[in-house]
């Protein structure tokens, strides 16, 4: 959510902010702004609702070629509605500080109501605008202390980056919970939400870290301050490649990144397994193996909760071990002891996911091991892990996550067979399920060439407004992830259930009108599904089987089928199937595939 840019170097300020902003669209937002400080003196502010080209358009208008120092934001909407004013950046109210934030300012009524006292009203109704006020009241010219005096006085989670009017040669702002790096170019210095955004500008980077204050007035004069005490930060490299904007043959991301899923499965096996001696090479699984483990807990959100839930069964079935999944929010919040010996496993795509991060940093402050499963190096969750696994998914420009599912529930497959192997999994059923993974980005390929097949079938279901997805075991988190999928890039409603569950309440919503999803691999509970399907049918319910392509069609108004496989592999297709079908029905329903409404990519304020 949200993405904050600020630039201080040679180039015009505006064209950069402009030019990377783009990168961040990917985030999700509503609307977009930026200042920059002209060569004249005073700053230029404009915004935006709609999408960027909106932005610079705009820009573009008025002529903001000079400048070389600005900040830029887009923004998703938490505090206030969609509007231009409640668009960042912020100007405060004698007009000198301008502020783009990310996060959440939890005591804003508390400290509008003190502005209010003071003559000082808002104009908004947002969080970042309060906050804005509230810095101008008690700044002085030195920024170090002022910051120090404001973070004091604000709760809750913020990446701030301020523009002064009256001091435009430098950027400063603070860092707790939310994002946010420096990035270091020939011609400047960068302020970013999302270190990913600085691949291919910027040759080195320092990630802040809670509580951080910083200055910068050129890229090797800047300031950093931790609790009164100056810190130096180690710069680190950025070797990766520019985030790819480039549909290629595709029209939306999302169908592009549903493609990718056989490079995704053939990176995550890269210096992992070797299979020609049928062996889990990872020095990382070897280590988590050998430890004496338990319990497993998964602690996940969203899409990453849902892999959570394959990965436990792939871990209680091939290792023994018995493993919790918490939804991240839940997991703060509730009662539990941290026990040594267990691991706490953490997935994330972006690895800054708040609510993930904060229980992550409260089992570490109780002794606990955590394990990091995130797609992002030098993400937050990465760096605080005690060890981890990346999924190598690459960066995801659809809101609607897709490959990254795939990398995480292949990771957590390697993982279960990895400490399985360590304990009581026979060989032969070890060496089996290696030798046929070999054949996943063969078999998700297969799966792909029946796009068109799919989307006759989400064609003749689009109208209809409520599905109910169903599956068992293995196959309950896949319904699951469809589900999401459908209502995320849709809007139509969908739950999901244990086919079995239906009858003990949700059975009376199905009439002709309420269609059915359910997924049924020739699994131990083939037959079982069978007899739900019978039960909707007698209440003149429709039903998709989501089946094998050996499997007998006969009980089921249409089917999604696909190719066959091992049944711990049947994830692997599935989702490709409930991607694309969920893909097919947005693009019949004329929606905006790749920035669903309402929705951001990366979750970075609880």
């Amino acid at each position: 959510m949200c993405g904050i840019y600020g630039y201080l170097g040679e180039y015009p300020a505006s064209d950069e902010i402009l030019r990377w902003l783009r990168r961040l669209e990917y985030r999700g937002y509503d609307s977009a702004g930026l200042s920059v400080a002209r060569d004249s003196g005073d700053i230029a502010t404009v915004k935006r609702v709609g999408r960027i080209q909106e932005l610079k358009n705009a820009v573009d208008a008025i002529g903001l070629s000079d400048g070389r120092v600005g900040i830029g934001h887009t923004r998703w909407a938490t505090h206030g509605g969609v509007s231009e004013q409640n668009c960042h950046p912020h100007i405060s109210y004698d007009g000198r500080y301008h502020l783009a934030h990310n996060g959440i300012i939890e005591n804003m009524s508390e400290l509008s109501a003190k502005l209010s006292a003071q003559g000082i009203s808002c104009q908004g109704s947002t969080d970042t605008e309060v906050a804005t006020n509230l810095y101008a009241t008690i700044a002085s010219d030195d920024p170090i202390s002022s910051l120090r005096l404001f973070t004091s006085k604000i709760e809750g989670a913020y990446a701030l980056v301020f523009l002064d009017r009256d001091h435009p040669d430098r950027l400063f702002g603070a860092k707790k919970w939310s994002p946010l790096v420096l990035g270091f170019a020939e011609h400047g210095v960068y302020c970013s939400s999302d270190r990913r955004s600085l691949e291919g500008i910027c040759d080195e980077y320092v990630s802040l870290e809670d509580g951080d204050i910083f200055v910068v007035r050129s890229r090797d004069d800047y300031t950093i301050v931790n609790g009164g005490v100056q810190i130096v930060r180690d710069r680190e490299e950025l070797s990766g490649e520019e985030i790819a904007t480039e549909l290629g043959e595709f029209s939306h991301f999302m169908m592009k990144e549903i493609h990718e899923q056989p490079q995704v499965v053939e990176n995550v096996f890269a210096g992992r397994v070797n299979f020609e001696t049928a062996e889990i090479a990872s020095p990382t699984l070897k280590a988590l193996a050998k430890r004496d483990i338990s319990r497993i807990v998964i602690i996940a959100s969203g899409t990453s909760y849902h892999a959570g839930l394959v990965g436990k069964h792939y871990i209680e079935h091939l290792s023994g071990i018995e493993t919790d999944v918490v939804v991240s929010a839940e997991f703060k919040y509730s009662w539990h002891r941290i026990h040594a010996d267990r691991v706490y496993v953490f997935i994330s795509q972006s690895g800054e996911t708040a609510d993930t991060l904060e229980c992550m940093k409260l089992v570490k402050a109780k002794g606990g091991y955590a394990f990091g499963v995130v797609n992002v190096p030098g993400s937050s969750i990465a760096r605080l892990s005690d060890a981890g696994l990346y999924t190598h998914a690459g960066v995801e420009i659809g809101v609607a996550s897709t490959k990254a599912f795939t990398g995480q529930i292949l990771t957590l497959l390697l993982m279960a067979l990895a400490l399985g192997n360590a304990r009581t999994l026979p060989h032969a059923e070890y060496a089996y399920l290696l030798f046929e993974m070999r054949k996943l980005p063969d078999l998700i390929a297969r799966m792909l060439a029946r796009s068109d097949a799919i989307r006759t079938v989400a064609e003749k279901y689009a109208s209809y407004q409520n599905f109910f997805f169903l599956g068992r075991a293995l196959e309950l988190p896949m319904a699951q992830e469809g589900a999401l999928k459908l209502k995320e890039t849709t809007y139509h409603h969908a739950e999901a259930y244990s086919s079995w569950e239906l009858k003990h309440g949700s059975l009376a919503l199905i009439d002709a009108n309420f269609p059915t999803i359910i997924l049924n691999a020739d699994g131990p509970l083939h037959a079982k599904n069978q007899s739900s399907t019978q039960e909707i049918h007698a209440r003149s319910g429709p039903v998709i089987g989501v089946i094998s392509d050996r499997a007998d069609a006969a009980l089921y108004d249409d089917v999604l089928r696909f190719p066959e496989t091992v049944y711990e592999l049947v994830p692997f297709v599935q989702v490709v199937l409930l991607q694309l079908f969920a893909y097919h029905m947005t693009v019949v329903l004329g929606n905006d595939v790749d920035k669903p409404r309402n929705l951001a990519k990366s979750v970075t304020v609880e």
